[in-house]
């Protein structure tokens, strides 16, 4: 038996060497299994976990449907605990030192990189995915992430941090895709800057995020600081509307997230979303090193199963090397190996889902409808092609193809389409209503560059893809999201500037009618008695017209009403503009923006200046048009009123070059260097309120405090002018007009401001709308209607501006609602790599 079981082995070790195949290897789950054996898990609130009056549910380990443990269901009764708790902890958390909060996170750190296999272990064993990925990734990104806000802790009290607050309560609800970076992303600036965290995991994988929070009582970080609770869609609907939290993080699909929009509006909650609708795109120019750029889009899109949010769905590639890259991306797509998530060969995983897998088959099917080559590798034997997906190619994309780049769901596909130059590249990647992020691979370093500078996105990756960092803001433009993870302005995300207060209510807006009911003091025309006295020879007429496109314009609808002045009497008669001339509006802003953007901060701070001038030149005809407008015998108020303006004028000039959040050059390592710049958000909605002094409206400065920050760092607005004093801002676009200007940059309409409002907020070619003086329920439905597009809003209530001096401490703000973050992220390294 002995000679026989040899000459076995003999002729096994004889075939190794003949295939040179690998036997197999996997890693181990054991401690994570262990960690879950005769553990009661439910809701950890306080410290504990709780027992609950809910029922349990299995969690399952995707690719086996093996169950793991059974964790119960949150009800509404501990939500209320949890957020209670919440509450009660915040009072010592906010009161600490930022050098205790900082001893805290850094213990957290700590303890994390202490308990790093076991993170890792159970990330992958209630995700799938491969094991190595979340021990090379994921676990080391919380840890540097816990590392990097235990710093910003530390140095809350410093000069940069006085004017900002903690906002209280912060509700986190969890990626599906990702659920332990994402829950890195929330817990460590929300405690950096003084609050406490209600996280909500996906329902299918909580269990890395209860193992995180039992880590953190391990670590000494005092209870009720993190609560966690487990459950289903009702779970976050319940924490996201409950009445103590102040600000929601939520990671996820963007239908989700719109829905979320909706759901908070006038609650007063402040929003950060980070949504992973759509994928990113790759360009592969012909100067690009190409098997760099094979196995970059390889790694780029199958890493972590292809649905992280910035996954390549759409690869471009030059024509003129169409024939020599296709051919290397087959042969490196077979070499992928298809796997479960602790086979320690495999490089593909399950899905996280089976939805994913039919989503997949409808997908390639559409394509071989379209005429389109679809390419799939092997899946090995043994495994079950309804939990597995081949990693899939599909060859020969159009433009308007879009599989995968506009989906809601993240498809590990990938298209390849050609295109023929370095516009038409930026044309198809732009071709999306997600901007997230895009890679550009090239030696042309100058091509690189201006090829980011076009993109809309807000990272972008040269000769690389996915590299993200904690000290590097990270989040979408367009319906990719709203704010940023990351460096300082992810701190920023987590607290509230003094002095500003949270617009919220509770009364119920008929958002299907809103705007739909004229306003009948704008609408009927004035009383002939009230126009001139009887007998007298009347005044040559003069209606205000509205202001867009460069030229005063008469409504679409031909109807006007009447301002009245300080004393009641008729001051003027103005246009009454419709929804016609708000798209008319908008298009003239979308026209200039691409210019006025591109015309550089310099050229924009001269034009700025030149419009000082001319409102100086004109300092009498003011004086005496807003004196007769306030009804008031004298000039003094007036008089300070163009003062104000004109500092501001020169105030934001100024600024125009000298941005407080430009972080520069940031280098995580030595081997790449990271360009971190704001960016004009593009066209701007402002709603002018009335802005009263101690001596009454001052309505010249409330609207040059909001369109002058706008302009100043590259956007065009679309001005609603203050409703009962509108001719001050017609009679500056006079002003605009001689000042070098370019038309369609400052837009001014007048009339019924909701039905306005109601049109400017729905449309969808605004990225930004700025109300900070509106009326809560005005602030409720702009937060609702906002969910179209997923705009950039700000809604928040500032204080009545009286000064020249109380608009300049809100700078920051202005910048911050302003511009958008572009990440730009830079190899280096070749010459002193050693």
């Amino acid at each position: 038996m002995a000679g026989t079981t040899d000459r076995q082995k003999s002729c096994a070790i004889i075939e190794i060497f003949k295939s040179m195949e690998y036997g197999p290897v996997s890693d181990s789950s054991s401690i994570a299994k262990a960690w879950l054996k005769d553990r009661k898990l439910g809701p950890f609130i306080d410290g504990n976990f709780k027992e609950t009056s809910s029922s349990e549910y299995d969690v399952f380990r995707p690719c086996t449907e093996e169950v793991l443990t059974k964790v119960g269901l949150t009800s509404e009764d501990d939500i209320s605990m949890a957020v209670t708790s919440s509450l009660k902890a915040a009072d010592t958390w906010t009161n600490l030192s930022g050098h205790e909060r900082a001893c805290h996170i850094y213990s957290l750190a700590r303890h994390m990189q202490k308990h790093a296999t076991l993170l890792a272990q159970m990330e992958s064993l209630n995700r799938g995915v491969q094991s190595c990925d979340p021990r090379e990734f994921d676990v080391p990104a919380v840890v540097r992430y816990l590392y990097y806000y235990a710093g910003w802790a530390q140095l809350s009290s410093s000069s940069e941090l006085r004017d900002w607050k903690p906002v209280g309560v912060v509700a986190g609800i969890m990626s599906a895709v990702s659920p332990l970076i994402t829950l890195a992303q929330i817990v460590a600036p929300a405690l950096a800057a003084g609050n406490t965290v209600c996280l909500k995991p996906p329902k299918g994988s909580p269990l890395p995020a209860l193992l995180f929070a039992n880590i953190a009582m391990q670590a000494g970080l005092p209870p009720g600081v993190i609560n966690v609770l487990p459950g289903g869609s009702e779970v976050g609907r319940l924490l996201v509307t409950h009445i103590g939290v102040s600000k929601l993080m939520f990671s996820g699909s963007t239908g989700l997230g719109r829905l979320i929009r909706k759901q908070t509006a006038g609650l007063g909650i402040h929003l950060t979303l980070l949504l992973s609708g759509g994928k990113s795109s790759m360009m592969v120019f012909d100067s690009a090193d190409l098997d760099s750029s094979v196995d970059g889009a390889v790694h780029a899109a199958w890493f972590n199963q292809g649905q992280v949010p910035w996954s390549v769905g759409r690869l471009l590639v030059q024509e003129s090397i169409w024939h020599d890259f296709v051919p290397k991306l087959r042969a490196c797509v077979d070499r992928l190996r298809v796997g479960e998530a602790f086979d320690h060969l495999a490089d593909v995983g399950s899905p996280i889902t089976k939805d994913i897998i039919t989503s997949l088959a409808v997908a390639t099917s559409v394509a071989q409808k379209n005429g389109l080559e679809v390419y799939e590798a092997q899946i090995p034997p043994g495994l079950s092609s309804e939990t597995f997906f081949p990693p899939t190619l599909v060859i020969g994309g159009f433009a308007d193809s879009n599989l995968t780049v506009d989906d809601d769901i993240l498809l590990p596909l990938v298209e390849v389409v050609p295109f023929r130059t370095a516009k038409e590249a930026i044309a198809l990647a732009n071709n999306s209503r997600y901007g997230m992020a895009a890679s550009v691979w090239t030696e042309n370093t100058s091509l690189a560059l201006e090829v980011a500078y076009h993109l809309q996105v807000g990272t972008v990756w040269i000769n690389s893809h996915g590299t993200v960092d904690a000290g590097v803001p990270f989040g979408g433009w367009k319906q990719s999201g709203i704010g940023v993870v990351g460096g300082k302005e992810g701190l920023l995300e987590y607290m509230q500037y003094k002095g500003v207060r949270v617009s919220m209510t509770t009364d119920p807006v008929q958002y299907k009618y809103f705007g739909m009911t004229p306003d009948v003091s704008v609408c009927c025309p004035p009383s002939l008695n009230q126009q001139t006295n009887k007998g007298s020879v009347p005044v040559v007429d003069r209606t205000y017209k509205l202001y867009y496109g460069g030229a005063y314009k008469r409504p679409d609808g031909n109807m006007s009403h009447a301002v009245l002045d300080g004393t009641g009497k008729i001051h003027a008669i103005v246009a009454d503009g419709s929804r016609k001339d708000v798209r008319n509006a908008v298009e003239a802003a979308a026209k200039a923006q691409p210019a006025w953007r591109k015309i550089g901060a310099h050229v924009r701070s001269q034009i700025i200046y030149n419009a000082a001038e001319k409102l100086q030149s004109r300092r009498e005809d003011f004086i005496s048009h807003l004196t007769t407008l306030y009804g008031k015998s004298d000039k003094e108020d007036a008089s300070k009123e163009l003062d104000a303006c004109m500092s501001l004028l020169f105030h934001w000039a100024a600024s125009c070059d000298k941005k407080q959040f430009a972080a520069g050059d940031v280098s995580p390592n030595s081997s790449v260097v990271v360009n971190v710049c704001r960016e004009p958000l593009g066209i701007i909605g402002i709603v002018q309120a009335p802005v009263q002094s101690s001596t009454g409206p001052w309505a010249l400065l409330g609207f040059i405090s909001l369109f002058a920050p706008a302009v100043c760092y590259g956007n065009t607005v679309v001005v609603i002018a203050d409703s009962m004093h509108p001719t001050p801002a017609l009679e500056f676009c006079e002003v605009l007009h001689s000042s070098d200007f370019p038309a369609g940059v400052v837009n001014v309409l007048t009339g019924d401001s909701e039905a306005l409002l109601s049109t400017l907020a729905n449309h969808q070619e605004v990225a930004g709308l700025w109300a900070p003086q509106t009326t809560a329920t005005e602030a409720k439905y702009i937060e609702w209607a906002s969910s179209v597009n997923l705009k950039r809003i700000w809604v928040d209530k500032l204080p009545c501006f009286t000064s020249f001096e109380q608009v300049t401490d809100f700078r920051e703000l202005f910048e911050l609602n302003s511009t958008r973050t572009k990440a730009v992220w830079m190899p280096c390294g070749e010459i002193f790599a050693n």
